[in-house]
């Protein structure tokens, strides 16, 4: 009894045999979407009354995945800025082009690759002065 109560013990403490090695990360490249009214934009409309729920719904998609890490509207004028993660800048091309505002004409973009020297990891946090 003693010795299948050890050998119980010593097969729970041990890794799980032939489990597969994950597949190693494909390296994450920063991209920045650069967005401006495009062609369809209604220049007699404020950006919040501009058709743009499902570019929207498309960024918080993106940040449930993983492949956003930042991304909204500029303060006090037209267009915005997202920050995304891609393996490739033909990824980035291929997400920026299934951006519906994109593919609708309300916004166009400036796609750029981003190589930040400085970054912080951790959670952005207002210093006493």
């Amino acid at each position: 009894m003693k010795a299948i109560l050890f050998l119980a013990l010593l097969l729970a403490g041990a890794p799980a045999l032939a489990q597969p090695e994950p597949a190693p990360a494909v390296p994450r490249q920063l991209y920045l979407f650069l967005y401006r009214p495009g062609p369809a934009w209604r220049a007699d409309r404020p950006m919040h009354q501009q058709d743009l729920r499902d570019h929207v719904a498309y960024h918080g998609r993106l940040l449930r995945e993983g492949r956003s890490a930042a991304a909204g509207p500029y303060v006090g004028e037209h267009g915005g800025v997202a920050i995304v993660r891609a393996a490739s800048l033909e990824e980035a091309r291929a997400m920026l082009a299934a951006d519906t505002a994109i593919v609708n004409g309300v916004l166009a973009a400036e796609l750029r690759q981003w190589a930040p020297a400085f970054h912080n990891d951790g959670p952005l946090v207002e210093r006493p002065r």
